[in-house]
């Protein structure tokens, strides 16, 4: 199946990284899961930065620590199946493997520069170890 993202998944990635972009682009079409942007996934404000920490569902504050968020090279993404988003680890771990090896694929052609890491591979040092929904750039 060779999915696409819907017009509010392409929106939350305006103003990011364009390369990340084309990543991001390019492995929704291959891969096995069908994935989407969520609110916030992708560049934010101080302000909306801010939110997510005093949520607890960041590290930084959005003005003391930066995101990667906030300076456009990164994207949250979630799984999406049976019409509904998934966040089950293996799910997104599907997405990332994706994501991951198409961005491979893609420097090798010479058509990114940029390498991605994701944040499932964060361990202790990550947020709450783990960020799995995560993907930036190196």
């Amino acid at each position: 199946m060779c999915y696409q993202f819907s017009v509010t998944s392409s929106g939350r990635m305006k103003g990011v990284n364009p390369e990340l972009i084309i990543v991001f682009m390019e492995a929704i079409k291959s891969s096995p899961i069908d994935f989407g942007i969520p609110e916030y996934g992708g560049l934010r404000t101080a302000t909306e930065q801010n939110k997510l920490y005093s949520k607890r569902r960041s590290k930084c504050d959005g003005v003391l620590t930066l995101s990667n968020h906030q300076k456009g090279d990164a994207l949250d993404f979630y799984a999406y199946l049976n019409g509904k988003a998934s966040w089950q680890p293996t799910h997104l771990a599907m997405v990332a493997s994706c994501i991951l090896t198409t961005a491979v694929r893609l420097k090798r052609e010479g058509k990114i520069s940029i390498e991605l890491t994701w944040g499932g591979t964060f361990g202790s040092t990550g947020f709450n170890g783990w960020d799995m929904p995560h993907i930036e750039v190196k």
